[in-house]
């Protein structure tokens, strides 16, 4: 799954969640706006899309009594969006730019991401860790022998 679709998928899910919090809470987009001071078609926007700000997803998560969830998860998302972002410049400047010499095999391009929830070591506050894995396969062959016949 591309980093994009992800992106869009994590949005989409964090967009039902806030509408199924309100709807628990028992509160309309109109009063739950009211509540945490954002308009109306604010609260619709994030749940039709799971577009919104860290802020709001604070707020909410607090209202709902979901504590601060939700901004994890905007956290998350938004650190998926950064690498989407940052893997589309790189992709672009070496449209640009070829490398001088052969592009790097296929086998190196295997890039995953993982997002990871953890707490900053010095405030405690919480953060989204994002982390870049790539696998790239080497060839099996017979080692050369070295000089003083020891491998």
């Amino acid at each position: 799954m591309s980093i994009p679709t992800q992106v869009a998928d994590a949005r989409a899910v964090l967009g039902r969640r806030l509408a199924r919090l309100r709807e628990n809470a028992g509160l309309t987009q109109a009063q739950a706006a009211a509540r945490i001071r954002y308009s109306r078609s604010a609260v619709a926007r994030a749940e039709a899309t799971g577009v919104c700000s860290r802020d709001f997803c604070r707020l909410t998560g607090r209202l709902y009594g979901a504590g601060d969830g939700l901004a994890l998860e905007h956290d998350r998302i938004e650190a998926l969006a950064l690498a989407a972002r940052s893997q589309a410049a790189r992709q672009a400047r070496q449209r640009r730019h070829p490398p001088p010499r052969a592009p790097a095999p296929p086998e190196e391009n295997d890039v995953t991401f993982t997002a990871l929830e953890a707490a900053c070591p010095y405030c405690g506050k919480p953060v989204a860790v994002l982390t870049r894995q790539s696998t790239a396969l080497l060839p099996l062959g017979t080692p050369e022998p070295r000089a003083g016949g020891y491998a």
